[in-house]
Protein backbone atom coordinates (compact mmCIF):
# COMPACT_ATOMS: atom_id res chain seq x y z
CA UNK A 1 0.00 0.00 0.00
CA UNK A 2 1.55 3.35 -1.07
CA UNK A 3 -0.34 5.45 1.46
CA UNK A 4 1.60 5.28 4.74
CA UNK A 5 -1.00 7.02 6.90
CA UNK A 6 -0.56 7.08 10.65
CA UNK A 7 -3.90 6.33 12.30
CA UNK A 8 -2.42 7.06 15.72
CA UNK A 9 -1.44 10.58 14.71
CA UNK A 10 -3.57 13.59 15.78
CA UNK A 11 -3.28 14.83 12.17
CA UNK A 12 -6.60 14.03 10.42
CA UNK A 13 -6.49 11.17 7.89
CA UNK A 14 -7.90 13.34 5.10
CA UNK A 15 -5.01 15.79 5.56
CA UNK A 16 -2.41 13.02 5.64
CA UNK A 17 -3.91 11.57 2.46
CA UNK A 18 -3.92 14.98 0.80
CA UNK A 19 -0.24 15.58 1.60
CA UNK A 20 0.69 12.10 0.37
CA UNK A 21 -1.08 12.68 -2.92
CA UNK A 22 0.49 16.11 -3.39
CA UNK A 23 3.92 14.60 -2.79
CA UNK A 24 3.20 12.12 -5.57
CA UNK A 25 2.29 15.06 -7.84
CA UNK A 26 5.58 16.80 -7.07
CA UNK A 27 7.55 13.60 -7.65
CA UNK A 28 6.03 13.50 -11.17
CA UNK A 29 4.09 10.32 -10.55
CA UNK A 30 1.13 12.34 -11.81
CA UNK A 31 2.09 15.24 -14.09
CA UNK A 32 0.04 18.32 -14.90
CA UNK A 33 -2.68 17.44 -17.39
CA UNK A 34 -2.75 13.78 -16.43
CA UNK A 35 -5.68 12.01 -14.72
CA UNK A 36 -5.35 10.51 -11.28
CA UNK A 37 -6.94 7.22 -10.17
CA UNK A 38 -10.69 7.18 -9.47
CA UNK A 39 -11.87 7.79 -5.92
CA UNK A 40 -12.60 4.12 -5.22
CA UNK A 41 -9.12 3.11 -6.38
CA UNK A 42 -7.64 5.58 -3.89
CA UNK A 43 -9.98 4.30 -1.18
CA UNK A 44 -8.59 0.79 -1.64
CA UNK A 45 -4.99 1.94 -2.13
CA UNK A 46 -4.91 3.96 1.10
CA UNK A 47 -7.40 1.92 3.13
CA UNK A 48 -9.54 4.95 3.97
CA UNK A 49 -13.19 5.89 3.48
CA UNK A 50 -14.63 7.52 0.40
CA UNK A 51 -15.70 10.50 2.52
CA UNK A 52 -12.04 10.99 3.55
CA UNK A 53 -10.91 10.94 -0.08
CA UNK A 54 -13.65 13.36 -1.13
CA UNK A 55 -12.85 15.87 1.58
CA UNK A 56 -9.20 15.97 0.54
CA UNK A 57 -10.16 16.24 -3.12
CA UNK A 58 -12.45 19.17 -2.40
CA UNK A 59 -9.63 21.08 -0.70
CA UNK A 60 -7.21 20.25 -3.51
CA UNK A 61 -9.67 21.52 -6.09
CA UNK A 62 -10.25 24.73 -4.14
CA UNK A 63 -6.48 25.25 -3.97
CA UNK A 64 -6.11 24.77 -7.71
CA UNK A 65 -4.21 21.49 -7.77
CA UNK A 66 -6.86 19.42 -9.55
CA UNK A 67 -10.01 19.76 -11.63
CA UNK A 68 -12.85 17.30 -11.22
CA UNK A 69 -15.41 16.69 -13.99
CA UNK A 70 -18.43 14.49 -13.16
CA UNK A 71 -18.34 11.33 -15.26
CA UNK A 72 -14.89 12.14 -16.66
CA UNK A 73 -12.59 11.90 -13.65
CA UNK A 74 -9.98 14.13 -12.03
CA UNK A 75 -7.06 15.83 -13.79
CA UNK A 76 -3.93 17.37 -12.25
CA UNK A 77 -3.65 21.11 -12.90
CA UNK A 78 -0.32 21.87 -11.26
CA UNK A 79 2.33 20.12 -9.22
CA UNK A 80 4.50 22.85 -7.74
CA UNK A 81 4.75 23.47 -4.03
CA UNK A 82 2.42 26.27 -3.03
CA UNK A 83 3.40 28.48 -0.12
CA UNK A 84 1.08 31.11 1.30
CA UNK A 85 2.22 34.63 2.09
CA UNK A 86 -0.55 35.43 4.55
CA UNK A 87 0.88 33.18 7.27
CA UNK A 88 4.42 33.38 8.59
CA UNK A 89 5.90 29.90 8.34
CA UNK A 90 9.30 28.38 7.75
CA UNK A 91 10.40 26.17 4.87
CA UNK A 92 10.73 23.28 7.32
CA UNK A 93 7.18 23.74 8.61
CA UNK A 94 5.80 23.88 5.07
CA UNK A 95 7.59 20.75 3.93
CA UNK A 96 6.86 18.75 7.07
CA UNK A 97 3.18 19.64 6.74
CA UNK A 98 3.37 18.00 3.32
CA UNK A 99 4.95 14.87 4.75
CA UNK A 100 8.34 15.57 3.19
CA UNK A 101 11.71 15.05 4.84
CA UNK A 102 13.75 18.23 5.27
CA UNK A 103 17.53 18.48 5.46
CA UNK A 104 19.97 21.38 5.28
CA UNK A 105 23.50 21.77 4.00
CA UNK A 106 25.45 24.53 5.76
CA UNK A 107 27.49 26.36 3.15
CA UNK A 108 28.84 29.23 5.26
CA UNK A 109 28.74 30.39 8.87
CA UNK A 110 30.50 33.62 9.74
CA UNK A 111 30.36 36.89 11.59
CA UNK A 112 30.59 39.65 9.02
CA UNK A 113 29.67 43.20 8.10
CA UNK A 114 26.35 43.20 6.19
CA UNK A 115 25.61 45.33 3.12
CA UNK A 116 24.77 48.91 4.17
CA UNK A 117 21.07 48.62 3.33
CA UNK A 118 20.72 45.55 5.57
CA UNK A 119 22.53 47.30 8.43
CA UNK A 120 20.06 50.15 7.98
CA UNK A 121 17.13 47.71 8.26
CA UNK A 122 18.51 46.53 11.61
CA UNK A 123 19.07 50.11 12.72
CA UNK A 124 22.78 49.57 13.35
CA UNK A 125 25.94 51.26 12.18
CA UNK A 126 27.61 50.25 8.89
CA UNK A 127 30.50 48.59 10.71
CA UNK A 128 28.50 46.44 13.13
CA UNK A 129 29.03 42.71 12.74
CA UNK A 130 26.09 40.33 12.22
CA UNK A 131 25.84 36.57 12.18
CA UNK A 132 25.71 35.24 8.60
CA UNK A 133 24.25 31.81 7.78
CA UNK A 134 24.16 30.43 4.23
CA UNK A 135 22.32 27.13 3.64
CA UNK A 136 20.96 24.89 0.94
CA UNK A 137 17.57 23.40 1.91
CA UNK A 138 16.47 20.03 0.56
CA UNK A 139 13.10 18.28 0.52
CA UNK A 140 13.23 14.49 0.24
CA UNK A 141 16.89 14.85 -0.72
CA UNK A 142 16.26 17.25 -3.63
CA UNK A 143 17.63 20.84 -3.56
CA UNK A 144 14.75 23.29 -3.37
CA UNK A 145 15.81 26.49 -1.61
CA UNK A 146 18.93 28.59 -1.10
CA UNK A 147 18.66 30.47 2.19
CA UNK A 148 20.89 33.39 3.21
CA UNK A 149 20.33 34.95 6.63
CA UNK A 150 21.78 37.86 8.57
CA UNK A 151 20.94 37.58 12.27
CA UNK A 152 21.25 39.94 15.22
CA UNK A 153 20.29 37.96 18.34
CA UNK A 154 19.51 40.29 21.26
CA UNK A 155 21.33 40.40 24.56
CA UNK A 156 23.64 37.58 25.51
CA UNK A 157 21.99 35.00 23.24
CA UNK A 158 24.53 33.24 21.02
CA UNK A 159 24.22 30.76 18.16
CA UNK A 160 27.06 28.40 17.31
CA UNK A 161 28.00 26.78 14.03
CA UNK A 162 27.55 23.35 15.62
CA UNK A 163 23.98 24.25 16.66
CA UNK A 164 23.10 25.36 13.14
CA UNK A 165 24.62 22.23 11.61
CA UNK A 166 22.54 20.07 13.91
CA UNK A 167 19.28 21.96 13.45
CA UNK A 168 16.76 21.02 10.79
CA UNK A 169 15.05 24.39 11.23
CA UNK A 170 16.83 27.64 12.07
CA UNK A 171 13.55 29.12 13.29
CA UNK A 172 13.03 26.17 15.63
CA UNK A 173 16.55 26.74 16.98
CA UNK A 174 15.78 30.42 17.53
CA UNK A 175 12.51 29.58 19.26
CA UNK A 176 14.35 27.14 21.53
CA UNK A 177 16.45 30.12 22.61
CA UNK A 178 13.32 32.18 23.31
CA UNK A 179 13.37 34.08 20.01
CA UNK A 180 10.05 33.53 18.29
CA UNK A 181 9.54 35.15 14.88
CA UNK A 182 6.12 36.78 14.88
CA UNK A 183 5.93 39.04 11.81
CA UNK A 184 7.84 39.84 8.63
CA UNK A 185 8.10 42.19 5.68
CA UNK A 186 8.72 40.48 2.35
CA UNK A 187 9.55 41.51 -1.21
CA UNK A 188 9.30 39.01 -4.09
CA UNK A 189 11.20 39.42 -7.33
CA UNK A 190 12.54 37.39 -10.22
CA UNK A 191 16.31 36.90 -10.50
CA UNK A 192 18.50 34.90 -12.85
CA UNK A 193 20.55 31.91 -11.73
CA UNK A 194 24.25 32.66 -11.42
CA UNK A 195 26.74 29.82 -11.83
CA UNK A 196 26.81 29.25 -8.07
CA UNK A 197 23.04 29.25 -7.62
CA UNK A 198 22.50 27.12 -10.72
CA UNK A 199 24.92 24.51 -9.40
CA UNK A 200 23.25 24.45 -5.97
CA UNK A 201 19.70 24.14 -7.34
CA UNK A 202 20.68 21.87 -10.22
CA UNK A 203 19.27 24.17 -12.91
CA UNK A 204 20.86 25.77 -16.00
CA UNK A 205 22.69 29.08 -15.62
CA UNK A 206 20.30 31.92 -16.41
CA UNK A 207 17.21 30.07 -15.19
CA UNK A 208 14.54 32.37 -13.74
CA UNK A 209 14.49 32.08 -9.96
CA UNK A 210 12.15 33.45 -7.30
CA UNK A 211 13.75 35.53 -4.57
CA UNK A 212 11.89 36.44 -1.39
CA UNK A 213 13.77 39.01 0.65
CA UNK A 214 13.02 40.82 3.86
CA UNK A 215 13.12 41.24 7.60
CA UNK A 216 11.52 39.01 10.24
CA UNK A 217 10.78 40.39 13.70
CA UNK A 218 10.54 38.92 17.16
CA UNK A 219 8.63 40.28 20.18
CA UNK A 220 8.05 44.05 20.29
CA UNK A 221 8.88 44.35 16.57
CA UNK A 222 12.58 43.79 17.22
CA UNK A 223 14.38 42.94 13.92
CA UNK A 224 15.99 39.51 14.18
CA UNK A 225 16.62 37.99 10.73
CA UNK A 226 17.10 39.54 7.30
CA UNK A 227 16.91 36.73 4.79
CA UNK A 228 17.00 35.84 1.12
CA UNK A 229 15.04 32.74 0.08
CA UNK A 230 15.83 31.74 -3.50
CA UNK A 231 14.26 28.90 -5.45
CA UNK A 232 13.55 27.70 -8.95
CA UNK A 233 10.10 28.63 -10.20
CA UNK A 234 9.42 25.08 -11.37
CA UNK A 235 9.92 23.71 -7.83
CA UNK A 236 8.26 26.30 -5.64
CA UNK A 237 5.27 28.59 -5.87
CA UNK A 238 3.92 31.32 -3.59
CA UNK A 239 0.26 32.16 -3.16
CA UNK A 240 -1.60 34.97 -1.45
CA UNK A 241 -5.24 35.43 -0.51
CA UNK A 242 -6.64 38.92 -1.06
CA UNK A 243 -10.00 40.40 -0.10
CA UNK A 244 -11.71 43.64 -0.99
Amino acid sequence: MIGHLDRRSPVPLYYQFKQSLLSRFENNEFSAGQPIPPEMDLVHEYGISRATVRRAMQEMEQEGYIHRTPGRGTVVLRTRIRRGLTRLSSFTEDMQARGQSVTSRLLDFAVKTPPPYIAEQFGVGPDELLLYIYRLRLADGLPVVINESYLRPPGAISISEKEVQGAVSLWALLEHKGLRLLEADRVIEAVLASEERAALLDVPVGTALLQVEGMAYTTDHIPLEYSFVITSGDKYKYSIHLER
